[in-house]
């Protein structure tokens, strides 16, 4: 994470990005935060959320939690991160892949399909009006 002026950037991967300012402040803090002295101070995991027992990350859901009482929504950037791979994977590969139920991971996969049958009709059906 980097501070130009006013703007903070979240670098991930190479691309910086601006995150929303609640979730800048929020980084920033964590970033400003002395190193943990308890348990996670003797952990080589280096965790940037750690959980609540040694050597394991905050879970999914508590994280959610987190984020939703500082008002910052999570399940649309959950949404894109489970269409993303979808588009580009059978369910039988994404469901053990990412913990999903063979029916769930099959749902991921219909929804990220790429059907363009509806923007055809509507297309020769304007051409022919």
């Amino acid at each position: 994470m980097t501070t130009l002026g006013e703007d903070t950037l979240l670098t991930l991967d190479r691309t910086p990005i601006p995150p929303p300012s609640s979730l800048a402040r929020l980084l920033t803090d964590l970033a400003n935060m002395p190193p943990p002295t308890n348990w996670a101070a003797n952990s080589s995991q280096g965790w940037l959320f750690p959980g609540g027992r040694p050597g394991q990350q905050l879970s999914a859901t508590v994280l959610g939690r987190r984020l939703a009482s500082h008002h910052i929504p999570d399940r649309p950037a959950r949404n894109a991160a489970l269409v993303a791979p979808a588009q580009d994977l059978p369910p039988a590969v994404l469901g053990p892949m990412l913990g999903l139920h063979p029916v769930t991971a099959a749902h991921w996969r219909r929804r990220a399909a790429t059907d363009w049958t509806a923007y055809l009709e509507a297309r020769t059906s304007q051409a022919h009006s």
